[in-house]
């Protein structure tokens, strides 16, 4: 048998159980003939039985048991002696937990108010399920500059509540900034005011954050000099950390420099990792619109010159050609600020100017390709598109954008501004992460984008089985050993002796996923058993209502 468990010698296991006498109850055969694969069985909660592993390297699949005590992995070999439970994974693929680096589940819990307590109540919720149906066991928070910007106050929650998954957490730089020095537009900070925010996120860092994440298409991002975002990184590579950024622009738009916008914004994180010798992870990588022709391979030659170089740059991706975030957020710059748009464009004058501006957008995102997938003020505003709004308030899409776009609570959209080829084109690349830029969705609540219910399991049916982008290897490594390795999570993202038992049994024959914009709130079909640090949480593809997630504190 490979695999056998250096921590539970003959000796061990004879005291454990007393005597000789009762190794031969549990065995049934006299001591002496006792197979190192029955002393172990026998001293396992579970055995996930003759599945074949893809344990999340580059190695190829093999045929083998799986033993399971407490949280760990403890073996992998061939038993024949019982388990206190046997999950038979015949025909079937094992592979280690997935591993989303690019949520904001931290935001279900920061933007909801005094409704955050329903979470106790909820099993949705608190169990983070449409994540676990996925497969996905670790999830990390605090991306694109937001979420909580104090890791112990998360993290209590977490202790407090008992969650689904575990979940990882980036110092967020923009909220951090705004709470230290309020939300007023600051072009620069002073000598003192940089060292404080320094002083803070590196701080963080120290308390267990894996890095520290801008989100620079937002305020107060949108405004941050370049230089500030490198002497925080530098701080935080100092303490172990990483360098999680939203780009300043994801598009092909061409800027004043006459260069394409995502070029440009690229470039400018390939520099801040240079300089501040910091890993890099951009999110979400894309092309969106206007593409103007831009072809995926220039951003790729980009990044993979700058590994090539030595620096350590990886990017994340989401399997959708429709994007997610505020209704602002297509506005030029200098119409928005952190809560929405700025306060000088919402009189009648300023909101013909907002007007003007989204005709323009318009000529390339037309009214029908955005989509409200939360609306705090409209509900039933939910699920419709700008044009479809329109014609049932009997105005004109601008009209009706600049309302919703200059309200105290400007909705959340989804922006099919995408081409599929160009998703196809970046994502087979072993520097391409498994991500779904989604957040914990209790049941019913919203119509949010169908990526928070399905990304992983879109990623395997889709590109892997249907359209063979990439191989079912390389995607499990994109999900579980590669991100693991980029957040520096120890003991997770493969399946070997020692690990953390984060482990997902698949049924490729009937794996994909369900959720749409118009049905968004269905989840996932083909993830059989889901374990989380030994912890079944769905078994046979039913949520068990057991809870085995932690916060993990970077070590």
């Amino acid at each position: 048998m490979s695999g056998y468990d250096s921590n539970l010698s003959r000796r061990d296991f004879l005291k454990k159980t007393g005597s000789a006498a009762a190794l031969c109850a549990v065995s049934s055969v006299m001591p002496g003939l006792v197979s190192a694969a029955q002393m172990i069985a026998a001293d396992m909660d579970i055995i996930i039985k003759g599945g074949l592993i893809y344990d999340g390297s580059s190695g190829e699949p093999f045929t083998a048991d799986i033993g399971i005590r407490k949280d760990r992995i403890v073996a992998i070999g061939n038993f024949t002696g019982k388990a206190g439970k046997t999950i038979d994974a015949s025909g079937l693929i094992v592979a280690p937990g997935f591993i989303d680096v690019h949520t904001h589940c931290d935001l279900t819990f920061r933007k909801s108010g005094s409704k955050r307590y329903l979470s106790y109540v909820m099993p949705s919720w608190k169990g983070n399920y449409n994540y676990i149906s996925q497969g996905v066991t670790t999830v990390v928070t605090g991306n694109c500059g937001w979420g909580y910007t104090e890791i112990d106050q998360w993290f209590g929650i977490l202790d407090c509540l008992g969650f689904g998954t575990n979940v990882c957490h980036l110092t967020p730089h923009g909220d951090t900034r705004e709470k230290l020095f309020g939300t007023a537009v600051r072009t620069s900070l002073s000598a003192a005011e940089l060292e404080n925010l320094k002083s803070k996120i590196a701080d963080e860092i120290s308390k267990g954050a894996v890095g520290f994440s801008t989100g620079l298409e937002y305020s107060p991002g949108v405004d941050t000099p370049t230089d500030e975002i490198i002497a925080v990184a530098k701080a935080v590579r100092s303490k172990g950390g990483i360098y999680v950024t939203h780009i300043r622009n994801e598009s092909g738009k061409i800027m004043r420099s006459g260069q394409y916008g995502v070029v440009e914004a690229l470039r400018e994180a390939i520099e801040i990792g240079r300089r501040a010798e910091i890993s890099v992870e951009i999110s979400h990588l894309k092309i969106g619109t206007p593409i103007n022709g831009l072809n995926a391979s220039v951003i790729l030659e980009m990044i993979e010159k700058a590994r090539a170089e030595g620096l350590q740059i990886h990017a994340d991706q989401y399997p959708y050609n429709a994007s997610s975030t505020m209704i602002t957020d297509i506005l030029p710059k200098d119409f928005i600020s952190s809560s929405g748009v700025k306060d000088v464009y919402k009189t009648a004058e300023g909101r013909k100017q907002v007007m003007s501006a989204i005709q323009k957008v318009f000529e390339y995102l037309p009214p029908e390709k955005t989509l409200v997938t939360f609306d705090s003020r409209h509900p039933s505003y939910e699920g419709k598109n700008l044009r479809e709004l329109a014609e049932i308030e009997s105005k004109s899409p601008a009209f009706v954008y600049a309302e919703l776009a200059c309200s105290s609570e400007p909705p959340f959209c989804a922006f099919f501004d995408q081409d599929d080829s160009i998703i196809a084109q970046i994502m087979p690349h072993d520097y391409i992460l498994t991500a779904s830029d989604g957040y914990t969705i209790p049941a019913g609540m919203q119509k949010p984008h169908p990526r928070g219910h399905g990304t992983f399991t879109r990623k395997i049916r889709k590109y892997v089985l249907e359209d063979k982008v990439l191989g079912l290897k390389e995607a499990i490594a994109s999900m579980t050993s590669i991100p693991a390795q980029k957040i520096n999570l120890k003991d997770r993202g493969k399946i070997t002796e020692g690990n953390f038992a984060d482990i997902v049994v698949i049924d490729l024959n009937s794996i994909r996923d369900l959720a749409t914009f118009s049905n968004p709130h269905q989840y996932s079909k083909g993830i059989e058993f889901v374990l989380v640090n030994g912890v079944v949480e769905i078994d046979r593809g039913t949520f068990t209502g057991e809870k085995g997630g932690r916060p993990i504190r970077r070590s």
